[in-house]
């Protein structure tokens, strides 16, 4: 089981971050950027080279040169936009690392990512109930030359997973870890202990005695397949078939699996320390 510490945050007076989406137009991306009052900014990119990576490159290079000019505190982060849903998981991780040192007003901005980027983006500020904006420019003609306002998109009203299933989810974990490791500024998503390490299951009979071993108490394999089927309606869940064995399956837990334990796990931080919000 993971181990319930408190955590108590970096007291902060600073407290607005922005998580922003860089695209090709440093024009565009400031205008919206510079609407919000805003102490840290991390600039998120693509990590697969792209046909339109070398301008986005530019334009990150410029854009951390002028707010680190101007005493902003600057981060960057390239996520996996190529494996699908994978960045949901990504950005949760980042919005709670981000929380849990103390930045209580985060603001994610898609105004420069493409399309597919802001979905992902979109989902997950939906899971963690983010405040998410896109500009509202200004036009002569076809050309952006100012912007009106930044629109707050109204997100989907997602629902948390429940204790159970949580505990279920807990089972693709490495045991006795504690929130620290989850949430930890010494590791990106991609260099997690914890996360690097998800385990799989080769069949339904394998994952029954691991979940036994933890509640202490014989489960029957109805009640198994009573979790794994309201998980899959989730999309929590990644079974396939057993290549050694027909008759079984394969099963581990999906980036979106991933996504909703980790706020569930912010939550239960929730219920032992205010602070963390």
């Amino acid at each position: 089981m993971i181990k319930r510490l408190l955590i108590k945050p970096l007291i902060m007076n600073n407290t607005n971050c922005q998580i922003v989406l860089v695209g090709h137009s440093f024009f565009k991306l400031t205008l919206s950027i510079d609407k919000e009052i805003v102490h840290k900014i991390i600039f998120v990119t693509e990590k697969e080279k792209l046909s339109g990576t070398k301008e986005a490159l530019k334009t990150l290079s410029e854009l951390i040169k002028m707010y680190e000019q101007r005493k902003v505190a600057v981060e960057q982060i390239d996520f996996d936009f190529h494996i699908q849903t994978k960045p949901v998981a990504q950005l949760i991780y980042l919005i709670l690392q981000q929380k849990q040192i103390g930045y209580k007003n985060i603001v994610v901005n898609i105004s420069g990512g493409l399309r597919y980027m802001s979905i992902w983006f979109y989902i997950a500020c939906s899971i963690t109930n983010t405040k998410i904006i896109h500009a509202d420019y200004k036009y002569e003609g076809k050309e952006e030359v100012g912007i009106n306002s930044n629109v707050e998109l109204i997100t989907l009203p997602f629902n948390n997973i429940t204790d159970k299933q949580f505990e279920f989810l807990e089972l693709f974990f490495e045991p006795n870890y504690s929130l620290e490791d989850f949430f930890s500024q010494d590791y990106s998503f991609n260099e997690h202990p914890v996360l690097t390490k998800i385990k799989k299951y080769n069949s339904l009979e394998q994952l029954r005695k691991t979940l036994e071993e933890r509640k202490g108490r014989r489960l029957t394999r109805g009640s198994i397949n009573g979790y794994i089927k309201k998980l899959q309606n989730l999309s929590t869940l990644e079974i396939s078939p057993n290549p050694e064995d027909k008759k079984e399956k394969t099963i581990t837990i999906s980036y979106l699996g991933i996504a909703f334990f980790m706020q569930k796990l912010s939550n239960k931080m929730k219920s032992n320390n205010r602070d963390f919000k």
